[in-house]
Parts: C-alpha cells; sequence; structure tokens
C-alpha cells in the first residue's frame, strides 16, 4: 500500500486532518498534531490504527492531469492552470458531503 492509498483510508475513517509521515524508517499517522499510530510500512502503521477495515477501503479520487480534473478516467472538469486543478482535486478528495450548519 502507497501513501496515496493510506491517505484514502485515513479519508474514508473520516480522520480529521489526517497526514502520514515518514521519519526514521517509520511510518507514522497523525489526525492534526496528535500521533495515532505508527509502523515499518503504510500498510503496518494503518493496521495498528484499526483503520483497515471493509468501510475503509480505497475508492477513486480526483486527480489533477494538467488542467483536467479526473475522476477515475473521466474528465469531470478544466481548471485555467494545473496548480488550480490540482488544488480542486484535493479539495474535492477532501469533501464530505451532508447537511450545512448555519
Amino acid at each position: 500500500m502507497d501513501y496515496r492509498e493510506g491517505m484514502q483510508v485515513l479519508r474514508a475513517a473520516r480522520l480529521h486532518a489526517p497526514a502520514i509521515v515518514q521519519m526514521n524508517g517509520q511510518y507514522f499517522v497523525f489526525s492534526r498534531t496528535k500521533l495515532i499510530s505508527s509502523g515499518a510500512s503504510v500498510y503496518d502503521a494503518l493496521d495498528a490504527g484499526g483503520f483497515l477495515v471493509p468501510q475503509n477501503a480505497p475508492t477513486l479520487i480526483f486527480t489533477a492531469y494538467q488542467h483536467d480534473v479526473n475522476l477515475g478516467q473521466e474528465k469531470q472538469a478544466v481548471a485555467k492552470s494545473s496548480k488550480m486543478a490540482q488544488r480542486i482535486a484535493n479539495a474535492l478528495n477532501e469533501y464530505i458531503p451532508g447537511i450545512r450548519k448555519v
């Protein structure tokens, strides 16, 4: 399992501000600044934190390629720049549908 798949698992688990950090040959899973788990690989770190359950399995994510924002193989949007396409893809991957609270 690589970093991208690990982040998908953490997003599916609804971990607040997730991060996977590699340091000194270990991988650490954080929620904001709180250490959640660690392991020798991304897989081990997620397993130690209890994130590897079927409901957290990786799904399709939004990606950016040049000016395009894609979901899987399908183009979803075209941005003015590649940097904006990357920002849009990142925002869409972080978005969790739900009721807005005002």
